[in-house]
């Protein structure tokens, strides 16, 4: 079963190059979930979509309390984005005037979430005929990324099914040694101000959105924040106006609030409400005509959680590390499994093996080097996780 990865290695990397060039915004994943549908039903399981676009497949026998293997099928990129993979040696069309370097690949997209979904499909084959196949359920799920906001694991999660799960473990870390126990919880929020705008020169005087929204972000960048429990603001969107001659009629920004501590984000939350209205009033003590209240609309909540160090599962995490001669590290960051936690789930986020950099990136890289290393790292959690839990789901079964 082990060897079965160093020996398929061409051809996962092959099926991760492949997954990657088909486009999957958030929102948008149809196309790439029929690719992963049609593997797994190769493969003899029963497949099937919920909803939501999740794909969901499970052994013919299936267990009624499965362990799920998890990944997300949504990339952060837009439609418009060219996600075709440079290998190496060849023109880089991500980096003007470099060749991709020797052993690596090159795409929007090729780690986050292409080589997740390529761990899954080569782990579930791996599996075939073996006692966890039937209590593996596989689930590829939507709109984890950005404004998805977990959409396919908070919706698996209200199901029956999902609830049933004895654990949870989502692909969906760059660290080959990391075990993610913590989940971050997250709020992000759409910021709109707003004016009758008009004329840079004829109008000027009035209101000018833009200079709200400056005032809100430079306000925001001030803020001190603890080392411990982490906690991080970004502002990743900035867009609005027609063109330079004219006061913009809206100025709006997305921003992103982080922390390990549920307490420590909703003091966050709180301080970031008042900038706002700072922002608004700080503008409109200079100008005042024209001046509309802005819009805040929340487009994401992640619950924060954390599955204990002690648990079956994060000790079983530990213990396939270890085999593999990684020294287990345990962190926190956003991931499908905040919903599983959320739900009462045991779950973790483990990594796609290899290496790789600058996630979320039209930058990003990815070196398959020793990613057979963590297929076997998360096929050993999951035949750890079947035969110790088995006996304490046996009456439910």
């Amino acid at each position: 079963m082990f060897d079965q990865f160093d020996a398929d290695a061409d051809a996962i990397l092959e099926e991760q190059i492949a997954i990657c060039e088909i486009p999957a915004p958030t929102g948008q994943e149809a196309t790439r979930a029929t690719y992963v549908a049609n593997a797994l039903t190769a493969l003899g399981l029963r497949v099937h979509r919920d909803q939501v676009g999740n794909v969901i497949a499970r052994h013919e026998y299936a267990s009624d309390h499965p362990i799920v293997l998890s990944t997300h099928l949504d990339t952060v990129f837009g439609p418009e984005q060219c996600v075709t993979v440079a290998r190496p040696g060849q023109h880089n069309p991500y980096r003007e005037g470099e060749t991709v370097p020797a052993g690596e690949y090159h795409a929007p997209g090729i780690s986050d979430a292409a080589a997740g979904l390529a761990a899954v499909l080569a782990i579930a084959r791996a599996l075939q005929g073996s006692p966890v196949s039937s209590q593996a359920l596989y689930v590829a799920t939507v709109g984890e990324e950005g404004r998805g906001d977990l959409r396919g694991a908070r919706h698996f999660f209200d199901s029956e099914l999902g609830r049933s799960a004895r654990a949870f473990i989502t692909i969906d870390h760059s660290d080959p040694a990391a075990i993610v126990n913590s989940g971050i919880g997250s709020r992000r929020y759409n910021v709109q101000y707003r004016s009758r705008g008009g004329h840079s020169w004829g109008h000027f005087g009035r209101y000018n959105p833009a200079f709200a929204l400056a005032a809100a972000a430079d306000r925001l960048a001030d803020i001190r924040l603890p080392r411990s429990p982490r906690t991080t603001y970004n502002v990743g969107v900035v867009q609005g106006g027609e063109t330079v001659n004219a006061i913009p009629e809206l100025a709006e920004m997305d921003i992103d609030l982080r922390s390990e501590s549920a307490g420590q984000l909703e003091r966050l939350d709180q301080e970031l409400q008042q900038i706002i209205r700072y922002g608004h009033q700080r503008e409109q003590g200079r100008r005042s005509g024209g001046a509309q209240e802005p819009i805040v609309s929340k487009i994401g909540d992640r619950p924060a959680g954390v599955t204990p160090a002690e648990s079956d599962l994060v000790q079983a995490a530990k213990r396939a590390l270890e085999a593999e001669q990684l020294r287990p590290r345990l962190i926190a960051a956003s991931t499908d499994a905040n919903a599983a936690i959320a739900a009462g789930v045991p779950a973790v986020a483990m990594s796609w093996g290899g290496r790789s950099d600058n996630q979320h990136s039209v930058r990003e890289w990815f070196d398959p080097t020793d990613r057979s290393r963590s297929l076997r790292v998360i096929t050993r959690l999951l035949l750890d996780v079947t035969q110790r839990t088995a006996a304490q789901h046996s009456s439910l079964d």
